[in-house]
């Protein structure tokens, strides 16, 4: 199954990419609870992450990819985070 989340992680991050032009990153902890992944990417700021997700939601090829996920992903372990830089 991680193989097939990693596949997954991996193709959506391309799909955002052709998307938005925002390079995502796919990362897995070093200790820990191996099976976990995250996405990270950098905006400019919020208006530019917030153009970005309207493009995505706009993006028919990216919203039945996201579909797939419901057979990967583990329903109620996904959270997002907004960070700074300092």
């Amino acid at each position: 199954m991680l193989a097939a989340a990693l596949a997954f992680a991996n193709e959506t991050s391309a799909q955002v990419k052709a998307t938005t032009g925002v390079d995502v990153k796919i990362a897995v902890p070093v200790g820990g609870n191996a099976t976990r992944i995250a996405w990270i990417a950098s905006y400019e700021n919020l208006a530019h992450y917030e153009a970005a997700g309207l493009k995505l939601l706009a993006d028919q090829k990216y919203l039945e990819l996201i579909k797939k996920a419901a057979g990967i992903l583990v329903p109620n372990t996904l959270h997002d985070e907004i960070w700074r830089t300092l």
